[in-house]
């Protein structure tokens, strides 16, 4: 057997060669065959001689001889014949059986971290698919988002917020109707009650642990020095009254950044 395979590897009978290796009883029959490393060396010139000529019939031939070897193990190769056989296929036809085997080799190892990325990236698709329906509405050309903030003091005041209460929920301009049980309208007059839906709190804190909304602010200015704007004041001073919840109004007295002072206020007047 091992002869025939010695003939065929030397008349280059691609075909023949596989067609034999192709039964197992021959593959058994060789495996116990002490002249078989005399076959295994020369298959490792043949590899060298043959591996630009792009002959497909010989990587089927190695192929076959790799899967003998490495996942069937009925033969046993050198390392040096497996590494040889690997680097010719892998070359050829790239796949992670290859690559495995190829712990040196930089591009076979590139390669099974794209495939575990890829692997990784169907399992959560197929999560995904059957786990939800998702459906994602078109997008015109204009753009009309906008900062969640309103004014730079809004922003100051969440910034110093989240520096000091790294472990809590901040929702800036969040609606009354969020945070407070609509129940309260059974308490207001109409007018108060259609203001309560449409109006929003510059700070919530909420306790990460419960959930429930713990600390609210609002800030002043000049522009609450309005009429219409001192009666909204007036409106959600008494939703939060009736809701038995604090609000505490601050309005600076300077010109400047806020942000130390903010911080300052909170660190004295939150209870963790």
């Amino acid at each position: 057997m091992t002869e025939n395979c010695l003939i065929f590897l030397q008349t280059k009978e691609w075909l023949k060669l596989n067609e034999l290796l192709s039964d197992e009883n021959n593959c058994k029959e060789l495996a116990t065959d002490p002249i078989f490393s005399i076959f295994e060396t020369n298959l490792i010139n043949e590899v060298r001689r043959y591996e630009n000529n792009g002959d497909e019939n010989l990587s089927t031939v190695l192929a076959r001889i790799f899967q003998l070897s490495q996942n069937l193990e009925i033969l046993k190769l050198s390392d040096n014949c497996i590494l040889e056989l690997a680097e010719y296929l892998f070359e050829k036809h790239p796949s992670e059986q290859y690559a495995k085997v190829l712990t040196e080799n930089i591009d076979a190892q590139n390669f099974l971290k794209n495939k575990n990325i890829e692997r990784t990236e169907k399992i959560e698709k197929t999560i995904l698919a059957s786990n939800l329906n998702v459906k994602i509405g078109a997008s015109g050309e204009l753009d009309f988002s906008k900062s969640i903030f309103n004014s730079p003091q809004e922003k100051e005041l969440y910034l110093a917020s989240r520096r000091i209460l790294k472990s809590e929920i901040l929702l800036p301009n969040i609606a009354l109707s969020s945070i407070i049980n609509s129940k309260v309208i059974e308490l207001l007059k109409r007018q108060t009650k259609t203001f309560f839906f449409q109006s929003t709190l510059d700070l919530c804190i909420v306790d990460s642990e419960t959930f429930k909304p713990k600390f609210f602010i609002e800030l002043d200015s000049s522009w609450h020095d309005k009429p219409k704007q001192i009666e909204n004041d007036r409106m959600k001073d008494e939703i939060f009254e009736k809701a038995g919840m604090e609000l505490h109004r601050l309005r600076k007295k300077e010109n400047r950044s806020m942000e130390e002072v903010f911080e300052l206020y909170i660190t004295k007047n939150y209870v963790c």
